[in-house]
């Protein structure tokens, strides 16, 4: 429950609509363990950097994900975006 306040605030704090963070379907951290653990920890670094090492910015951070940058590949097929939008938030609010 505290998560999805943080993925609310970080939402509305970073102009991402409200609607998405609400999503239902959208189980954030399975989608994480399953698409991002294995290069970005939560906390220090493996292949990338871990999220509090991440940039804070909402439309640079959406544009990485979309797109990838360097080894990063891009996610814009693999995930809708709705789930970029979410991870985005998801993101932001591990950096707090």
């Amino acid at each position: 429950m505290k998560k999805t306040y943080l993925i609310l605030a970080a939402a509305a704090c970073f102009g991402l609509s409200s609607q998405v963070a609400i999503a239902s379907d959208i189980n954030i951290e399975n989608l994480y363990k399953k698409k991002c653990k294995m290069c970005h920890k939560l906390d220090g670094k493996k292949m990338g950097p871990g999220f509090k090492q991440m940039n804070t910015d909402a439309a640079v951070l959406k544009e990485i994900v979309t797109n990838g940058k360097k080894r990063m590949p891009k996610f814009n097929k693999k995930f809708n975006e709705e789930q970029i939008d979410a991870m985005v938030a998801y993101i932001i609010s591990t950096q707090q």
